[in-house]
């Protein structure tokens, strides 16, 4: 049948008309979209080999995350014949963005729905100016956890920012609920279409089997929950390299991770953490803290990685430091201490809180073991229920010594928190009170005020 014959055929049934004529324009658009995206890839694979660095990468990391994927995008870009460099957000420039062509961004949310601290100076300074970005094209993996209220609340700015500024997205912002495999394999699978290696991702690649080797109750006549000691061993035998601030990363049975502060160092041979135990409304234990503190039997196996935390490592310098926790998070300094004393530093003073001085005891009296050993300058200890029914937390305590915090902060010293996020901002705001809001701005950007918030 001719042309000719077909259109005789369907010139009186309207319907069958629109058919053919929807098909054809479904077809058109088909063809468009694929030659679009062949001369896209063929413009790349043009740039590459004119050796142009079209491709920038970006991240901003609070706990190291952000950093190991766009490593892993590098990578990608790299073994796919592309030209690319990657730069911390902390580190980037307005220009960087004015002479780049292709941004690929990676950034973390922390807090309540906080940039993270080394960036928070982009977001105020670069981010708050109007731009104009209409002839760069972009792509944003935006990492979270549902569990907080604001979910990726920081990459879902940089976004808009980017929108705003007229650059044109590659594909629409993709978030990642804890490190959610297929949210980043939808992430890897987009980069390829751009002419990045195709490569499925493997979670479980980065982790080894750790025993556990030992578990103590901190705490067994508390009337809170329990605080556990837990010690493991890499099965292998082969002890990675760490330190201080770093954090140890466990796969549950179920493929979530959970991040950890390390408590020792690589000289001791294992990988000691403190592990609050968490009970979820329903009586279940939390995934993470439950099979650390009570699933796992000893000798049992585990998935466990260390990785770097370089947002939290010791500061620059040998000025004294002041380490601020409550409650488990005594892990995340435990090891700065001891990396203090090897670096000779002027001084380290501990302000600690937990509950009750007797009943959630055990690691201020490691505490005051310490000072009584030379191994901490000074102690100070505060308690949120004790017999005497003052509660007092250590945000208070901070503001009660105002006076020789700032003579310590002024002379050169740095501050570190670790803990859980309230005590963090209430930590944040006595510190702001203290030495001004100027001082903790370029303290956090500059490394010397340091957290580790959950």
């Amino acid at each position: 049948m001719g042309l000719s014959q077909i259109i005789a055929e369907v010139q009186g049934d309207p319907v069958t008309w629109a058919w053919v004529l929807g098909s054809v324009a479904l077809y058109l658009i088909m063809c468009a979209v694929i030659w679009a995206g062949e001369q896209k890839k063929a413009r790349l694979k043009s740039e590459a080999a004119a050796g142009a660095t079209p491709w920038l990468v970006v991240y901003a990391s609070q706990t190291g995350q952000a950093e190991e994927i766009a490593t892993a995008t590098l990578k990608r870009l790299s073994d796919g014949g592309q030209v690319a460099r990657i730069i911390d957000m902390a580190d980037l420039k307005l220009s960087d963005l004015e002479s780049a062509q292709h941004v690929l961004c990676v950034a973390s949310t922390t807090g309540d729905g906080d940039a993270p601290d080394s960036v928070l100076g982009f977001e105020a300074k670069v981010m708050s100016d109007g731009s104009v970005l209409s002839h760069l094209d972009y792509a944003v993996l935006a990492l979270g956890d549902k569990s907080y209220a604001d979910f990726c609340a920081f990459g879902r700015r940089l976004d808009d920012w980017l929108r705003a500024s007229g650059a044109k997205p590659y594909f629409e912002v993709i978030e990642v609920d804890d490190l959610d495999p297929a949210a980043l394999n939808r992430w890897y699978e987009n980069l390829s279409d751009l002419g990045a290696k195709s490569e499925a991702f493997d979670p479980k690649a980065a982790y080894g089997a750790w025993q556990l080797k030992a578990r103590e109750c901190l705490n067994p006549d508390s009337d809170a929950s329990k605080l556990y000691r837990v010690v493991l061993e890499p099965e292998s035998g082969d002890l990675p390299d760490w330190q201080a601030g770093d954090l140890a990363e466990i796969m549950t049975t179920d493929g979530h991770v959970r991040d950890y502060s390390l408590a020792s160092l690589p000289a001791q041979g294992v990988v000691e953490l403190y592990v609050r135990e968490v009970i979820k409304d329903d009586g279940s234990r939390g995934l993470g803290s439950g099979l650390l503190t009570h699933d796992l039997g000893v000798d049992e196996t585990i998935l466990l990685r260390t990785k770097s935390h370089k947002n939290f490592h010791t500061p620059d310098g040998d000025g004294p430091l002041l380490l601020i926790a409550a409650g488990s998070g005594l892990a995340g300094l435990n090891a700065h201490i001891d990396a203090g004393l090897a670096a000779d530093r002027k001084g380290n003073w501990v302000i600690y809180g937990e509950r009750h001085p007797i009943r959630d005891g055990a690691l201020c009296k490691a505490l005051t073991a310490r000072v009584q050993s030379g191994d901490l300058s000074d102690l100070t200890l505060c308690f949120s229920r004790p017999d005497s029914g003052q509660r007092t937390y250590v945000q208070d305590a901070l503001s009660a010594a105002s006076d020789r915090a700032r003579d310590f902060l002024t002379g050169g010293g740095a501050v570190m928190v670790c803990g859980g996020l309230s005590m963090g901002q209430g930590v944040d705001k006595a510190l702001r009170t203290i030495m001004g809001d100027d001082w903790a701005d370029q303290a956090l950007a500059d490394g010397r005020y340091r957290r580790d918030l959950y």
